[in-house]
């Protein structure tokens, strides 16, 4: 018989979920603090309201999949996955449109091998969660 813990992928991914929801909640404080900085710097009236809402999103959006996550009944099988495919692609869409041209190519193989790492933590747990269930039966 298997334990009914969740398996340390299952946790390690729950608590990537909780860093990506407490990083969205910084950038949203970051926004409103610096706001007049962000204003005088770029010349973008909507750049300051843009982060505070993508932060303030993307900061419900993955504490509500870590909640969801956590509850001791088994989440849904694409749950992890569309919560990391949202944010891959969130992130990599705001690179491409939002970022200076000069910046783009700052770190990008380091997120990639990041997004590729997190990717990989999603299918793992799958992978255990399946083979878990299997053994119950």
């Amino acid at each position: 018989m298997t334990s009914p813990r969740p398996s340390f992928f299952a946790r390690l991914l729950r608590f990537s979920f909780l860093m990506a929801g407490l990083t969205g909640f910084l950038r949203l404080y970051g926004a409103i603090m610096q706001q007049p900085d962000i204003l005088s710097f770029s010349g973008r009236t909507w750049l300051p309201v843009y982060l505070m809402a993508a932060g303030g999103l993307m900061g419900l959006f993955n504490a509500g999949i870590w909640l969801l996550l956590k509850r001791k009944t088994a989440p849904r099988v694409w749950l992890p996955w569309a919560g990391v495919a949202l944010n891959i692609i969130a992130y990599w869409l705001e690179r491409l449109f939002l970022w200076a041209p000069v910046q783009r190519d700052t770190n990008t193989i380091w997120v990639a091998g990041m997004h590729t790492a997190w990717l990989l933590l999603a299918a793992i747990s799958e992978l255990q969660m399946k083979r878990r269930l299997n053994e119950r039966e």
